[in-house]
């Protein structure tokens, strides 16, 4: 690796103060979200009140207009019993006489009460009737009244004749059933409206009158001519919850945003709809909202006034810390290296130009990752941490990039820095070379576990690995495979060609079999000319674990049996193969290896027989 006048002109790492912003960030965003927090909790909770309180109202009004409907039933039903026989013709009383008795009822004033009979024809009446009201079969109230089965109360409005009225209709029926006529009477809007009064809806609130098929009846407060629409929100919601219900939406008339509940009227086919504005409904939110993002905004500016003294601090504290790095000894032949805790070079020994290759011209301001080769460059971070939480960092054996691009081996031990007030402010790091003590290491660890010669495997190395796929086994139920392999002919090869040549074929023999199994397969030599192969992880079915072992030591007969190249003189070479498939086995490695080689000598014998026989 080398460092050129180009890389040394790339920006400057970022500055020590940086990493103590992390800090009051952490503070700033926590009282941020506390704040958020708060906002949406009291937001949910104010709107959940708000929600309740419009329920309650919904209840209210429900219940008022339920009696209400209930005391206009039971006059009308009294006036039908009273005055019924007229509708026959049996009564004393003239067709178009006026009815003298007018209902007293608290809240209620009726402007008139008049009975038609089944034609629609008015019988007997309260006051003067309009011209218009004189028949009224043709009206929707009279219509309604007359399909009602049971006679129930009818609804209607505004009927607009002059002003608009509220008509209630129910129908006079015989015992059994059949159609005397129906009895009716009518209330002035402005007076239907009262029936609302008492309720507080605040400044943007409404509620109205609907039929079970969300037609509007009545709106309070009244619209001059504005139509009365149908949410549809309104109507998911009742066919969600057909009794009760809330749900938001803005209003059809106004378009004021509302919180919306409903409730279906007491024995009568109604429902009601109370709506109250959420602008009014909220105002207090808002105001807690508006404290509480004061209060955050506060605080933040005082973390940041706080966090800006303590940075000016620290500069003075780094400037400290770093003359006193600057007195480290320069003769050591480690190589020490002073570092930020952003992992930024502060001090370059000989030791470590020496070891690197390095001087400390290029090195200083450079980030330590240029040492660190790819797959450790998270290694820097880890140590720092560890160092930070006060462990000790001793011995640390890995690899580093020298500037020639050698990666050698290096032991390290890791300290913290720390500044005049006792906090950790950056690491030393002592590193040696110990690239020749590793290289011994390695050497005899191969001879320990690999065969010398094909540098696959040992019997040791093999055995071991062979107990490990037997634990495996037993714990997934999973088969495993071993291939005991013998070469035929190979001591013609050896003593026929010498020695070297019988060496190169176990090499090349070594790498086909390598090539002829997955990467996590284990191909092992035993000694002489016999090679095993151990195929782990063919799966829980007996008959896709031989199919696999099958396929396996064809590909190995395969790749043995082609012509092998060796001093200028091409060889062929053929092999006798034994197959042990086996599941979670309780029987030893040793034992395992000798009935692969059993079964292999078994094939062998065959082999020559056929021999034999064909020769006969």
């Amino acid at each position: 690796m080398h460092v050129d006048e180009g890389s040394r002109a790339r920006p400057p790492a970022l500055p020590p103060w940086l990493g103590q912003a992390v800090g009051p960030l952490l503070i700033i965003v926590l009282v941020v979200a506390l704040a958020v927090l708060a906002i949406t909790t009291d937001h949910a909770r104010s709107r959940e009140r708000a929600l309740v309180g419009t329920q309650n109202l919904a209840r209210l009004v429900e219940a008022q207009l339920s009696d209400n409907f209930d005391k206009i039933d039971i006059y009308l039903q009294l006036v039908a019993l009273r005055h019924g026989a007229l509708l026959q013709g049996r009564a004393g009383e003239p067709q178009g006489a006026v009815l003298q008795v007018q209902p007293r009822m608290a809240r209620i004033a009726l402007d008139e009460v008049a009975l038609a009979d089944a034609g629609g024809m008015v019988r007997l009446h309260s006051a003067a009737l309009p011209p218009s009201m004189a028949q009224v079969g043709a009206q929707d109230f009279f219509r309604r009244a007359v399909a009602q089965p049971r006679g129930a109360l009818v609804v209607a409005g505004p009927v607009q004749d002059g002003t608009a009225r509220m008509v209630f209709a129910r129908a006079v029926r015989d015992a059994d059933g059949s159609l005397r006529g129906v009895v009716f009477a009518s209330m002035s809007g402005a007076q239907f409206d009262q029936l609302f009064d008492g309720v507080d809806l605040g400044a943007h609130g409404a509620a109205s009158l609907r039929t079970e098929e969300l037609r509007a009846v009545h709106y309070h407060p009244q619209t001059q001519g504005a139509a009365v629409g149908v949410s549809e929100v309104l109507r998911r919601a009742v066919r969600a919850a057909p009794a009760e219900g809330t749900y938001e939406a803005a209003g059809t008339v106004d378009g004021h945003q509302r919180l919306n509940a409903y409730r279906r009227l007491r024995d009568h086919p109604f429902y009601v709809v109370v709506g109250r504005s959420t602008q009014d409904v909220m105002a207090g939110w808002r105001a807690n909202t508006a404290m509480v993002a004061a209060l955050a905004a506060l605080t933040v500016v005082l973390t940041l006034w706080a966090w800006l003294v303590q940075v000016r601090s620290s500069r003075r504290q780094l400037r400290a810390l770093h003359n006193r790095f600057e007195a480290i000894v320069q003769s050591s032949s480690d190589s020490i290296v002073s570092k930020t805790l952003q992992g930024t070079i502060t001090t370059w020994n000989r030791g470590a130009q020496q070891m690197f290759g390095y001087t400390e011209a290029q090195m200083l301001g450079q980030s330590a990752v240029l040492l660190a080769p790819p797959e450790r460059r998270g290694e820097d971070a880890a140590l720092i941490a560890r160092v930070q939480r006060g462990e000790r960092v001793q011995d640390y054996e890995t690899q580093r990039v020298r500037k020639d691009g050698t990666v050698i081996d290096v032991s390290m031990a890791v300290s913290p820095v720390l500044d005049a007030r006792g906090r950790i402010a950056g690491i030393s790091v002592i590193a040696r070379d110990i690239s020749r003590h590793k290289a011994m290491e390695a050497e005899i660890r191969t001879m320990a576990f690999n065969d010398p010669l094909t540098r696959l495997p040992n019997r040791r190395l093999l055995m071991d690995r062979l107990r490990q796929a037997q634990l495996a086994s037993g714990r997934q139920r999973s088969y495993f495979g071993v291939l005991f392999i013998d070469l035929d002919g190979f001591k013609r090869i050896n003593d026929g060609f010498g020695h070297e040549a019988g060496d190169q074929l176990l090499v090349e023999v070594g790498r086909r079999l390598q090539a002829a199994v997955r990467q996590h397969d284990t191909v092992a030599r035993l000694g002489g000319d016999e090679f095993v192969v151990l195929l782990e992880e063919l799966g829980v079915d007996e008959k896709t674990a031989a199919d696999h072992v099958n396929t396996v030591a064809d590909k190995i007969l395969d790749a043995i049996e082609r012509h092998h190249h060796l001093r200028g003189e091409t060889y062929r070479c053929s092999a006798s193969i034994g197959i042990r498939l086996l599941v979670g086995s309780q029987e030893s490695p040793e034992q395992v290896l000798m009935d692969a080689d059993a079964a292999m000598y078994s094939v062998k014998r065959q082999r020559r027989a056929l021999k034999t026989f064909a020769f006969e």
